[in-house]
């Protein structure tokens, strides 16, 4: 009896161990070397270098941040287990979500790779696991939390709210772009933490990822449509007191509406 349960204890940890090596496999390790434009001194642009992580995913691609490769000049990214940089280029990019798609110039590079499959929409609480390249060390690194919020936030690299996950799973610089896993998917793509916080990262949800995807699939990216409105929570006392609502009320102010806004038959500054 106890050799048969030794059996099953020993199966289960070379499965784990296995299934462990498929994903690293498949999490990518990203060189750039990017040179940011001073348009107030062309001259003075400097060159700089930075790593950060992505994802293998169907059709030979790789899955990152925009922000990983902003501005980049030059492009290299090595796979787990192995020693040699392979050249990369951006295929597409939308910097309003913070999602890149790299293609590789030698295919020899998916040898022996699996691409990740998208899960859906996680639940809060659901556990996930972080793969990449985080800064301290050179092998790949990976950290465990859970979802503890699904709401729209604001997206620093590019400024413009989108629906986005908290986790509390440690997140840190060259993180990004690397991939939350559960039960073996994606769950969303790591993209920023809050500076001065301990584990509080966001992540770009699974279906603002296969929006980006569903884009792309005619070769161009037109992006993410636009309500052309600027809005405001009314919160404000006085401003309730002003537009005669009681304190208990509430709403959402128009403070604009621009002249080329789906809205502008519609909705008029300062309706509610």
């Amino acid at each position: 009896m106890r050799n048969i349960l030794k059996i099953f204890i020993l199966l289960g940890m070379i499965s784990s161990i296995i299934y462990a090596n498929g994903i690293n496999r498949s999490i990518v390790k990203i060189y750039t070397v990017s040179k940011k434009p001073n348009y107030l001194e062309p001259w003075n642009s400097t060159v700089q270098r930075s790593t950060g992580s992505g994802s293998i995913i169907a059709g030979n691609r790789i899955l990152t941040n925009a922000h990983v490769v902003a501005n980049e000049t030059f492009i290299e990214v090595k796979k787990y287990g192995d020693t040699k940089r392979y050249q990369a280029e951006v295929e597409f990019v939308s910097h309003d979500v913070d999602l890149a798609l790299l293609k590789v110039k030698d295919k020899t590079f998916f040898k022996d790779t699996t691409p990740l499959e998208f899960d859906g929409l996680p639940n809060i609480q659901d556990k996930v696991t972080v793969y990449g390249y985080p800064m301290g060390g050179n092998t790949i690194s990976v950290s465990t939390g859970i979802v503890s919020r699904i709401e729209h936030n604001r997206y620093v690299h590019s400024g413009q709210h989108f629906l986005s996950i908290q986790i509390d799973a440690a997140i840190n610089p060259g993180n990004s772009g690397g991939p939350a896993i559960s039960d073996g998917k994606i769950a969303g793509v790591v993209m920023q933490q809050i500076p001065g916080a301990q584990n509080i990262g966001y992540m770009v949800p699974v279906p603002i990822i296969k929006h980006f995807l569903k884009d792309i699939e005619d070769g161009k990216y037109d992006g993410f449509p636009q309500l052309g409105i600027y809005t405001e929570l009314l919160e404000n006392p006085t401003q309730k007191e002003y537009f005669k609502l009681s304190q208990n009320e509430g709403g959402i102010l128009v403070v604009d509406v621009l002249y080329n806004s789906p809205f502008k038959d519609v909705l008029k500054q300062y309706d509610i």
